[in-house]
């Protein structure tokens, strides 16, 4: 196999899992870790990956826009919402931020009568027609890049309101900086929602972890629980409890 096939290889890998590993990379191709190592470097360099210790991550899937971010890990995405939906229970009140899991956990939801609120004309539009969903869609201004309600009326109307559950997705994950969004209107609705929250719920998928986004919305050990597809790396002794989505 050429190089420039084995690096596409490991591109498609890295659009499916979201993560690769040096020591794998190399058994499945049959060539020594310093050639993965050089082909991670170069896949680096031209901006399609972070490098991490013994691997890659896919590169800040935080900056990519929506659409991008769609085919990624999507499998994922929806078990994780699935196994998110599980902790509702009828009559209660929930904030549901915007994004592509949070989106699969309103999809995933089963348990009614429910009040939700949001930011996300996406999850309104999954509800729009459900009698039993008492639905709250926070005004704001619209950027679509993110798909996303933000600013003075969103954060108003999220601040008029109690949950008992706040679902929120994360841009980015990190054991030290905490979780953190790309866009600041972006993290001052997820902030809004996790004050006036019992409980705060944060879903993330693998690709998320060793990341790192501009704006600050909470430290990760203030959350209450992580639901996740995969074990993450080492979160530091006051990390949330954590849930393996299967």
């Amino acid at each position: 196999m050429f190089a420039e096939e084995r690096r596409q290889h490991i591109l498609a890998a890295l659009t499916r899992d979201g993560r690769v590993e040096v020591a794998a990379l190399a058994e499945r191709f049959a060539v020594s870790e310093d050639t993965v190592r050089r082909d991670l470097n170069t896949l680096a360099e031209q901006g399609f990956l972070q490098k991490t210790h013994g691997g890659a991550v896919a590169l800040a899937t935080a900056r990519m826009d929506w659409q991008s971010r769609r085919s990624v890990l999507t499998e994922a995405k929806a078990r994780i919402g699935t196994a998110a939906a599980e902790l509702v229970e009828p009559h209660q009140t929930l904030f549901v931020d915007a994004g592509l899991t949070t989106l699969e956990f309103v999809r995933a939801l089963q348990v009614r009568p429910l009040r939700i609120v949001t930011n996300s004309l996406d999850v309104a539009q999954v509800l729009a027609d459900d009698g039993e969903v008492q639905l709250v869609l926070s005004g704001g201004e619209w950027f679509g890049r993110e798909r996303h309600l933000s600013g003075p009326a969103a954060l108003a109307t999220v601040r008029a309101h109690r949950a008992d559950l706040a679902i929120l997705g994360a841009c980015a994950v990190h054991p030290t900086l905490g979780v953190t969004a790309t866009h600041p209107g972006d993290a001052e609705v997820k902030r809004a929602m996790f004050d006036g929250a019992a409980r705060r719920v944060l879903l993330a998928d693998r690709g998320k972890f060793d990341q790192v986004a501009p704006n600050f919305v909470a430290r990760l050990d203030a959350f209450d629980l992580l639901i996740t597809d995969a074990p993450p790396p080492d979160l530091g002794p006051a990390a949330p409890s954590v849930k393996l989505a299967e």
